[in-house]
């Protein structure tokens, strides 16, 4: 399988089925374990956060280290809002960007809400993405989507700015309560990329702390894996499980994925013209006749042919 006919698979798989089946989720009836859990759990079980640092390898650009972090907040029972924000350190120079949700979930069973995120790169390019976002929980498998406009705008003149759409999707099963693994598709202004990734959970420290990990390939070419550090703050239960915080709290950090999924969109360079050749110099081209029997051409601001007689 292509890496195109699979990145639009689980494009497809994740992104229809989360939004979907989302939207009728209030008729749905959760499985169990889940369907165990209190009905009534709001949308953000309490104000929360989360911290990010990882570090990794981006082709198009070398090395990079990012520092990311989130803060969610409930409004009411049945809504929240979440604010992400990251930094990111590459060979190309700093990267930041943020985004804003807001939805509406049922931790048990569903999340649907509008998502707006930015990246930008100073030296080279804007990108904006909006539009709504979905995930639907079934048991220990969560489907996950993302999609809108996007538009990305470049410093240089010269580089045409891109606008259209994007989706991402993504695939995650807990095979434990703190161990996710995840599998995913992204499609963003042409941009085609696979994911495969996992988060562990440590809740022996006291402080609630997991490691990270990710592998993307994109259609172009170009690869990236980075590994990292989460940190959880806030929320009512310290020793709340993994599978819990997210569905619970808070919804990945969209700032984070979309610069992932931008691949090498962001270092795009202006198209290379190739300039015509220059026109044949028209005195070379007389002199360079063969001779002729009889005589020879010559040149005084146009073509002559002279005889020896």
């Amino acid at each position: 399988m292509t890496l195109r006919r699979l990145s639009l698979l689980l494009l497809g798989t994740a992104s229809v089925l989360a939004w979907q089946a989302a939207a009728l989720a209030a008729d749905l009836l959760a499985p169990e374990p889940f369907a165990e859990q209190d009905q009534t759990l709001p949308a953000v079980s309490a104000i929360n956060g989360k911290w990010e640092l990882d570090a990794g390898v981006l082709s198009p650009v070398g090395g990079l280290f990012r520092a990311a972090g989130s803060v969610s907040v409930p409004l009411g029972d049945r809504f929240g809002v979440q604010i992400d924000g990251s930094l990111t350190l590459t060979g190309a120079g700093v990267v930041y960007g943020g985004a804003l949700h807001a939805f509406t979930r049922d931790p048990s069973r569903y999340l649907l809400g509008v998502t707006a995120g930015v990246v930008v790169a100073p030296a080279n390019a804007t990108l904006v993405a909006v539009g709504p976002e979905g995930e639907l929980y079934l048991d220990r498998m969560s489907f996950e989507g993302w999609a809108g406009f996007a538009a990305i705008n470049y410093v240089n003149p010269a580089t045409p700015d891109i606008a259209g759409v994007f989706a991402m999707g993504d695939i995650a099963y807990y095979p434990m309560d703190d161990l996710r693994l995840n599998l995913g598709g992204r499609y963003l202004l042409g941009e085609l990329s696979v994911r495969a990734g996992t988060e562990y959970l440590f809740r022996q420290f006291g402080t609630p702390l997991s490691v990270t990990a990710e592998a993307r390939l994109y259609n172009t070419g170009a690869y990236a894996f980075r590994v990292g550090l989460k940190g959880y703050l806030g929320g009512n239960d310290d020793q709340k499980s993994l599978v819990d915080r997210h569905r619970q709290d808070d919804p990945e950090n969209k700032a984070i994925d979309l610069y992932n999924a931008s691949g090498d969109l962001l270092y795009a360079q202006p198209p290379t013209v190739t300039p015509p050749p220059p026109p044949p110099d028209p005195e070379a081209v007389c002199l360079a006749q063969n001779p002729v029997d009889g005589g020879y051409y010559y040149w005084d601001g146009e073509c002559n042919f002279s005889s020896y007689d």
